[in-house]
């Protein structure tokens, strides 16, 4: 039996072989990215920008970065929270266009929290019994599963769209905690720990209280995973996973089904998994050199990394550079910030380590390419998630715990105003030579 699979699979290599140089004879966009490195036009959108460079003469050029919810920009959001918990007020932000009133505020919060539970049976039928190594199939199969306890759950007209959406947000930190206590309960043989969540507790402290077998958690360490969740809310229109649930949404599928296939794309390693990458690189680096290294000890190890002769052998620096940003990513700003407030009561020579290895590697980089380039949110992300106590198992769960909320309202613009199924075309070479 192997041998025939290895067998045709070298035939396939052989006979399906597609030159690259066909792309550009058949002027065909690549992972719909144009050659100056810009992605391609596929859709309009007013929930939210990323704005990372200015486009003259065809040229990309390098600008201050800046991550727009609703015209407003992230960093106006974050300081209007100010030192309140400023998920929720996002996800109203996201989902209406504006940002809330004081009443406002407190009426969908009371919403958010009316929802927090499953439905009954939920828990012991469908997440424990079924447990699984990935938490985001675990994840993602229980949120299919809640068609089935929606009384009506082909209905996707605008308001109901809405209440569904904003029921499944609600239900994440249950349904992402309890996928994790079936795992480290089933197949990591430790002790079962289950809370039910608390209305009493935000969005981001029941996360914490949830997902800990102590269900103990600090003010700050509460307010700190909070802006995680705000930097991770949306990211424009164009990141893979929301365009796939656009696409999907497009067909008329069912809520449940557009979620599914959103969060099927952010558990590939090439869209969530950058945080743990970096943090992983970072502690190799400090178990090498130490967090006291010497500044020639860190243009050593960065010299390697270029070389591919160091951790990894890649020649990557996880957690620099980005698709659209160039001179600053917005959201890294915002988490080094929040990164340090954290460090200053847990591990605060790690954190200068991170922010001398961050200004060495970009400056490194820029002189290597010749292009800006900057660090992005997964090199503190990573960073907080550990200095939080948080599983590296619930780094991408946690990703798409935040992201829903974009998810949703993108969805749902897409089905007011585009209405029209996503269906572009591929260009059949199988009469082309096989040129390798």
């Amino acid at each position: 039996m192997n041998d025939f699979f290895t067998e045709e699979y070298e035939r396939l290599l052989a006979d399906g072989y597609i030159s690259p140089d066909l792309y550009d004879v058949y002027k065909v966009k690549k992972g719909l990215r144009n050659n100056n490195g810009t992605g391609v036009l596929v859709g309009l959108t007013k929930v939210s920008e990323v704005d990372g460079y200015t486009v003259e003469n065809e040229a990309k050029m390098p600008k201050k970065g800046n991550l727009y919810y609703r015209n407003l920009d992230i960093t106006e959001v974050a300081e209007l929270c100010g030192e309140d918990f400023g998920y929720e007020k996002t996800c109203f932000l996201l989902l209406f266009g504006h940002y809330p009133t004081d009443e406002e505020a407190r009426d969908f919060s009371a919403i958010i929290k009316e929802n927090y539970g499953l439905p009954t049976g939920f828990l012991e039928n469908i997440i424990l019994p079924h447990p699984s190594r990935s938490l985001m199939n675990h994840i993602s199969r229980s949120i299919l599963s809640l068609y089935s306890f929606d009384e009506n759950p082909d209905d996707i007209s605008g308001r109901e769209f809405l209440k569904k959406g904003i029921s499944l947000v609600a239900k994440m930190p249950a349904i992402t905690s309890y996928c994790l206590q079936a795992k480290t309960h089933y197949l990591d043989n430790d002790s079962l720990h289950i809370h039910f969540p608390k209305r009493e507790y935000s969005f981001a402290e029941n996360i914490l209280y949830l997902s800990r077998n102590d269900g103990l958690f600090t003010p700050l360490e509460a307010k700190t995973l909070d802006t995680c969740l705000m930097v991770h809310a949306d990211h424009g229109g164009g990141n893979n996973s929301t365009f796939v649930g656009t696409v999907a949404a497009s067909t008329l599928t069912d809520i449940y089904s557009m979620v599914a296939a959103s969060m099927a794309s952010l558990k590939g390693p090439r869209h969530g998994g950058a945080s743990m990458a970096a943090k992983n690189m970072m502690n190799a680096i400090i178990a090498d050199i130490g967090t006291d290294a010497s500044d020639e000890s860190i243009e050593n190890v960065i010299t390697k990394i270029f070389a591919k002769n160091y951790y990894d052998n890649s020649g990557l620096i996880y957690g620099l550079g980005h698709a659209v940003y160039t001179l600053s990513d917005p959201r890294c700003e915002l988490l080094r910030a929040t990164a340090a407030k954290l460090a200053a009561e847990r591990d605060p020579e790690r954190f200068c380590f991170y922010t001398r290895f961050e200004n060495a590697a970009v400056r490194r980089l820029r002189e290597k390419t010749g292009s800006a380039c900057c660090a992005n949110v997964d090199f503190y992300s990573g960073l907080i998630y550990e200095m939080l106590g948080i599983p590296e198992e619930l780094y991408i769960p946690i990703f798409a715990t935040a992201r829903l909320v974009g998810w949703i309202a993108h969805d749902l613009e897409t089905l007011l105003y585009c209405n029209k199924i996503i269906r572009p075309a591929t260009r059949y070479v199988g009469f082309e030579e096989n040129k390798k």
